[in-house]
């Protein structure tokens, strides 16, 4: 077989079609055709054809990942998924993959780390939220659990949920007028929990956020307006 046309593409200049024995062959881009010094003219073989096309998926499962890893850095599982939403193949994947670990692109113990860092900056939240968020984003259980110890180590939870708490109650406070006590308990509460704090964490601090509550039901305070 010989090459007999390579044409830059209208659509995309970046990128050219091969043309063999006068048939369109494949389109390739321009890493792949400087790779193999493709001319017109050139004799090819259907083996080193078939590598072609190897190469080149290759390549564009690689810049597929390194587009989205240009929005944000990302998991490995997450650069799994995509690749295989896209429709590369498991070999093509992995190679990939592979590269961008050797790469530093994708360290998922530092990416661990950075999310718990940035979350407790701008959204502050409990070790129970925190894990499972990266558990959804694919990171393995014990670096999750490495990741949160070491991060929250230096992070004073105590008043972090604090903070949380007298937020939300200015917050909420007056669009619920001669709210009870309990009822206000039971509010900062399921917050706090929906921000992954633990309950005796929650306890101790709804005894600081609200003064005279015992953070329990033991006193029957349903008719006693919060003023």
């Amino acid at each position: 077989m010989r090459i007999t046309r390579i044409a830059v593409q209208e659509r995309n200049p970046s990128r050219r079609n091969l043309y063999v024995d006068e048939a369109f062959a494949l389109g390739i881009g321009t890493e792949t055709l400087l790779r193999f010094g493709l001319r017109a003219g050139d004799e090819i073989s259907h083996e080193t054809l078939r590598e072609i096309e190897k190469t080149e998926e290759l390549v564009n499962a690689r810049g597929a990942a390194l587009r989205y890893l240009g929005v944000r850095p990302r998991t490995e599982q997450e650069i799994r998924d995509k690749l295989r939403e896209k429709e590369f193949g498991d070999e093509e994947i992995a190679q990939t993959i592979s590269g961008l670990k050797t790469a530093g692109l994708i360290n998922d113990q530092e990416f661990a780390r950075m999310y718990v860092r940035d979350a407790m900056l701008k959204h502050p939240a409990g070790a129970l939220m925190l894990r499972r968020k990266l558990l959804i984003l694919g990171v393995d259980r014990a670096t999750v659990d490495q990741a949160i110890t070491e991060t929250l180590s230096t992070v004073n939870l105590e008043e972090t949920a604090l903070a949380l708490a007298r937020a939300f109650i200015r917050k909420t406070r007056n669009l619920r007028p001669g709210e009870t006590p309990r009822r206000l308990r039971t509010r900062v509460s399921s917050y706090l929990g929906r921000r992954g704090f633990s309950w005796d964490l929650i306890q101790s601090t709804l005894k600081a956020a609200l003064p005279g509550s015992s953070g329990s039901d033991e006193q029957e305070d349903s008719d006693v307006p919060v003023t």
